[in-house]
Parts: C-alpha cells; structure tokens; sequence
C-alpha cells in the first residue's frame, strides 16, 4: 500500500475525529470531552469549521412554550485547542457521511 500526504482540505465534508487540550472555554458552547466526532464544514486560518445538527438557542420568536429550540449551526474550533485530527479516508460511514443517518456533534 502506498502512502499519501494528507492535506488538511480532504477532511471537509467528512466525519472526523478531534482530540482537544485545555477545552474549557469550549464548555461555554456545549463542548465538554477532550475527544469529539465531527462533521467538517471547512477550515481558515482560525480553526476548524464543524456542523452542529442540533444546537441550543433562546427561542426569541416566542412561538411555543419552550424557552430554546435547536438549530443547525457551524461552530468554530479554534487551532490552539486541537491536539490531532483523526480522519478516515475511505471507511464506511466516515467518509462523506449523511449526518441524519448517525449521531454527530457533542
């Protein structure tokens, strides 16, 4: 088997493992392990871009009785706090996957 170079676009679309350092403030949006599967959304020079299928927010239309609802959100994870990517190239269900069909986020 041949090796190849990774390159950090070939992560976008898929299902990654991230493994995280000092996470604390990340707490503050929902992010309380060390180690997180995600869908990559995209990457700049600030960090990793990640769908979150179901994110809490104040329900600010006041339409139904609950105080938040959940949103489809792309969250920012900032390169300082990633340790290592995980990606899977190639294995089913981590490659290009449908986020409906697993449970993604945090």
């Amino acid at each position: 088997m041949e090796t190849k170079m990774m390159k950090i676009e070939e992560i976008v679309g898929d299902l990654i493992l991230i493994v995280l350092d000092n996470h604390e403030p990340l707490k503050k949006i929902g992010i309380d392990q060390d180690k997180i599967f995600v869908y990559v959304n995209g990457y700049d020079e600030n960090g990793i871009w990640i769908h979150h299928p179901k994110f809490q927010v104040p329900n600010v239309t006041g339409k139904g009785k609950s105080k938040t609802k959940n949103v489809e959100a792309s969250i920012l994870i900032p390169w300082p706090f990633i340790v290592s990517i995980a990606h899977f190239p190639g294995v089913e269900g981590f490659d290009f996957p449908s986020p409906f069909e697993q449970h993604i986020g945090f």
